[in-house]
């Protein structure tokens, strides 16, 4: 794997764009626009809260026919808990996008992130949209960034070369994490030839590998979403197995990025979990540690208490072999890096999460205003 510059431009036939919509107060960037030349193949996985955004009730509808061609976005409102009303004003973007693109409706999916319980300002989304269109370029990753953007300190971004295909890739989201799917959102394109059904199983395995492995505070939002389109456009080939690690890989450092940018975090936290019974125990485990609020204050304090690490695993049901139970914790500048063996099994797994700051409390005590 090679590391490329572009992000989700970097693969054959797709352009990207953002602009300000007047959605924000702040009048900063709020509306993306990711653009594949041609239909490409979709697959997507969906956050598994019981209150779920418009957008994600529309996009669940849309991704059944296995083909994508546009991604519209907007930030600073989640369209979240808006009732008909803003389950409408999904399917308008969609039709508005459709439109001023001139491709089916069909191929067009709908994401937004922001503010819960507020209805669209339909009048500025449209006119956004009309706007976006004519601004979609290849150099266009960088203006798509900073418009999904909300609590994020800095964006996240990567493309690869592999077995002759490029993959790119960005995500938003540094609160309310503990996804149940996916995580917050995260945009990926390639220009590789797949199958839908391949694509989509992949994704899903994957996801529950990286994105479902963060945590930065345990609690999960209404507007998770992945997307992956792969349009083909590559003239190389790539195998399956070339194409996963690709894919993995890309999701891996997204996944790792989003936990280091976690809201007021000054640390990433990586949790390895070795030698439990089974696969599903050793997720668990990890899950204890890196959304153990106590275990994310000694973080960050520098306090290397084994209590914290104790008292996580013990909560849980997962068997451990007490007598032989080991831990390591390694302290450094920027990531503190906790390896349990619980002396059960051969299993393990791996997580990321960050340190709880007072700067956490001031952000989300204040979100809403």
């Amino acid at each position: 794997m090679l590391k490329t510059k572009g992000g989700i431009t970097a693969p054959q036939g797709f352009e990207a764009a953002g602009i300000a919509a007047g959605l924000k107060k702040s009048k900063k960037p709020d509306l993306a626009l990711i653009f594949s030349k041609v239909p490409a193949v979709c697959a997507a996985t969906f956050t598994t809260n019981q209150v779920k955004a418009a957008p994600i009730l529309v996009c669940q509808k849309q991704v059944k026919a296995g083909k994508a061609q546009a991604i519209i976005i907007n930030s600073g409102n989640a369209n979240c808990w808006t009732g008909a009303k803003g389950e409408a004003d999904a399917w308008a973007m969609v039709f508005e996008t459709a439109k001023a693109l001139n491709i089916p409706a069909a191929n067009v999916l709908v994401c937004s992130t922001g503010v819960i319980g507020k209805l669209m300002p339909m009048n500025k989304v449209k006119a956004g949209i009309k706007k976006i269109v004519p601004s979609l370029s290849t150099s266009g990753n960088k203006q798509v960034i900073q418009a999904i953007l909300t609590t994020d300190k800095r964006p996240k971004e990567i493309a690869i070369k592999v077995g002759g295909v490029t993959i790119g890739g960005i995500a938003k989201g540094s609160g309310m994490i503990a996804p149940g799917m996916a995580t917050m959102l995260a945009f990926i394109t390639t220009d590789a030839k797949i199958a839908g059904w391949r694509l989509q199983w992949m994704l899903s395995e994957i996801v529950a590998e990286t994105f479902n492995m963060v945590s930065v505070d345990n609690c999960m939002s209404t507007n998770d979403t992945v997307i992956v389109l792969a349009n083909g456009q590559s003239r190389s080939w790539v195998s399956e197995k070339e194409l996963r690690e690709g894919l993995r890989y890309v999701c891996e450092y997204l996944a790792k990025e989003i936990a280091r940018d976690g809201e007021g975090a000054t640390k990433l936290l990586t949790v390895k979990v070795s030698e439990a019974r089974n696969y599903k125990e050793a997720r668990e485990a990890v899950k204890a540690l890196v959304n153990s609020f106590l275990l994310k204050a000694a973080v960050y304090g520098k306090d290397k208490n084994t209590g914290r690490i104790l008292q996580a695993i013990g909560a849980t049901k997962v068997r451990v072999d007490w007598p032989k139970f080991k831990y390591d914790w390694q302290i450094g500048k920027a990531e503190d890096i906790i390896a349990v063996s619980l002396a059960a099994g051969k299993a393990s797994a791996i997580g990321w999460g960050c340190d709880l700051t007072e700067g956490y409390v001031k952000i989300n005590a204040r979100y809403h205003t």
